[in-house]
């Protein structure tokens, strides 16, 4: 019976961080609210060459590791270290038709806990920017 009291801080401590870690501060919710409704992809014809760049340099911007190797349809950061709060990141552009192509991004949290902003937050700052050219993060970066 002791043992089961004795991981109830343990248990408390891991929820609390947990919950810091996988949140996103109200100054930046604010900030970033143009972005909620970009969606899951960004679509572009022509190649998308200017959306490509942007999301190159977004990259460079604020991704915590370098990018690990750039194609015409992959961008692929180093993965975090483990137990960072960091993110990586992959980008695709796939073919969608008619010379039209769509830009995606998955990203990985290095740490079980969870990472800050949330990813869903980070994927709409970082397609907005692939979209407008908007940069809502600014000089913040990822770590």
């Amino acid at each position: 019976m002791r043992s089961s009291f004795a991981i109830l801080p343990i248990a408390a401590t891991v929820v609390g961080l947990s919950a810091c870690l996988s949140s996103t501060s109200a100054e930046l919710s604010t900030a970033l609210a143009p972005a909620a409704s970009v969606g899951t992809s960004v679509e572009c014809d022509s190649g998308c060459k200017t959306e490509w760049e942007r999301a190159q340099l977004w990259l460079a911007k604020h991704a915590p590791t370098k990018v690990q190797s750039a194609t015409d349809v992959q961008i692929q950061t180093y993965n975090p270290p483990e137990h960072h709060a960091w993110y990586g990141f992959s980008i695709i552009k796939e073919p969608i038709g008619g010379g039209r192509y769509k830009i995606s991004a998955t990203l990985g949290c290095g740490n079980f806990i969870g990472c800050s902003p949330k990813e869903v937050d980070v994927r709409n700052a970082l397609l907005y920017y692939v979209k407008t050219g908007d940069d809502l993060l600014g000089q913040t970066r990822l770590m």
